[in-house]
């Protein structure tokens, strides 16, 4: 282990993060790996492994993938799905395109999990949080909000997905019951009368959830949804594993990708099971392709695909898809192609701002923009600590998961995992990658802790 400092005591290895990527890591470290629970230390709130995504306790909210693809361990790929089918009763969840089970119901699982694997209960665990941290010798030192600090030999940033913040201006008298910046947890739909005039800022998966649990409340108000592009997710196929795309090794530009993307999908329909099928094959081996671009041409490539790209990668499960569909047919869903620019109370109304100068009324107002920035990752990245991404808003990042410094190079004992790796790693923000990400990882720190 590394020189302690005498005042502060040195734990071999600390977790920024508490929610689904910190939990895969610490699932591998102490089921594969064997490493001693007492040697882990997770920062972060309760309970652990549900993060953004699993912490919904609305029992509208659904995953967007079915239940096959819900997998921690690789090993073990039929886990979630045997332990749902003695567990669960959701008739709902069934559809010919597979099982798309309650996010509440994987946590769930994530509990019954935290159970089965021995260890879980020894593992050191703050309900803090990091207010900043520095290299102390050959140590992170760490300094939580409580005015505690603690030193950390290995240490991994798992912070997964921050709150989401208002992507325009807003009127500080808006009241948070009209005006929903963050509606992850579905509270906010207990307020809805039937009638409201509601719009939507953002039309990915979070507006998906909204529109289906109005539907099954039988809202009756008017529904519209403000978005970069007038389209929503397509929806989730039974489509089928297919052997992995082999991706050319000379790809160096987003040209060279996107034609080599388009010719192999060939279709345009996203709507089949074959394309789709397709789809997912040529992202098994995307990362590599996506980390060999340089910056420029990543900028370059998510200028020309990054909305869809969101949209494709991250359909809808059906029953989300199919509630959508009946509310535009019947003219209660209107989808507005645009971006807000402001948000303010006039008279009993909410006021939309567009930037084109329309404007839009309504009761209610729903942020479904996604995460914001991270504000530990933002402070590190102002003080030079660790070197800026492309995007400039996380962390530069190695194949191996080290964080780079302010000079580009790797730290020995400083890690990402999960959805802030994204930038840097490519396609690591669903739940099979992040769990792959894990399994990686695991592999390279146990060894550190025989």
């Amino acid at each position: 282990m590394s020189a302690q400092s005498p005042d502060i005591a040195v734990h071999p290895l600390v977790i920024i993060g508490s929610g689904f990527s910190s939990f895969c890591l610490v699932a591998h470290l102490l089921e594969t790996h064997a490493v001693k629970a007492t040697d882990i230390t997770i920062i972060g709130p309760h309970p652990f492994g549900y993060g953004a995504a699993y912490s919904a306790t609305h029992g509208d909210y659904r995953l967007n993938v079915r239940a096959q693809i819900m997998r921690i361990f690789s090993g073990q790929p039929d886990d979630f799905l045997n332990w749902a089918a003695t567990e669960l009763e959701d008739n709902e969840a069934r559809n010919p395109q597979g099982a798309f089970y309650r996010r509440s119901d994987f946590a769930r699982y994530l509990s019954y999990l935290s159970k089965r694997i021995e260890g879980f209960d020894a593992l050191n665990f703050m309900d803090m949080q990091v207010a900043s941290l520095a290299q102390h010798k050959q140590c992170w030192q760490l300094n939580l909000t409580n005015g505690d600090s603690l030193m950390a030999d290995q240490l991994v940033l798992a912070t997964g997905n921050p709150p989401p913040r208002w992507p325009c201006e807003v009127s500080a008298s808006l009241s948070t019951e009209r005006a929903v910046e963050n509606p992850w947890s579905g509270k906010w739909l207990e307020n809805i009368k039937t009638s409201d005039k509601i719009v939507f800022i953002g039309g990915g998966l979070t507006a998906m959830d909204g529109l289906y649990s109005l539907a099954n409340k039988g809202h009756e108000g008017k529904i519209e949804i403000v978005m970069p592009f007038a389209v929503l997710p397509p929806k989730q196929t039974d489509w089928k594993i297919e052997p992995p795309v082999k991706w050319p090794d000379n790809i160096a530009s987003a040209s060279q990708f996107l034609k080599f993307f388009s010719n192999t999908l060939g279709s345009r329909n996203w709507t089949a099971p074959a394309w789709q099928s397709r789809f997912e094959a040529l992202r098994i081996n995307l990362n590599a392709v996506w980390q060999g671009l340089d910056d420029t041409e990543k900028k370059r490539l998510l200028r020309y695909m990054g909305h869809w790209w969101q949209l494709a990668r991250f359909r809808s499960a059906p029953q989300n898809f199919e509630a959508a569909q009946a509310m535009m047919n019947k003219g209660q869903l209107q989808l507005i192609k645009g971006r807000v620019s402001g948000l303010k109370k006039q008279e009993a109304k909410l006021l939309v701002q567009l930037q084109d100068g329309s404007t839009l009324s309504a009761d209610k107002v729903v942020n479904c923009t996604g995460p914001a920035g991270c504000p530990l990752i933002l402070k590190l990245l102002k003080a030079g600590i660790i070197a800026p991404d492309f995007s400039q808003r996380s962390a530069r990042i190695a194949s191996d998961f080290k964080v780079l410094d302010g000079q580009k190079k790797p730290y020995d004992n400083l890690y990402a995992l999960g959805a802030m790796t994204a930038s840097s790693l490519g396609d690591v923000i669903g739940a099979g990658t992040i769990a792959k990400q894990a399994e990686s990882l695991a592999a390279s720190l146990a060894p550190l802790f025989r």
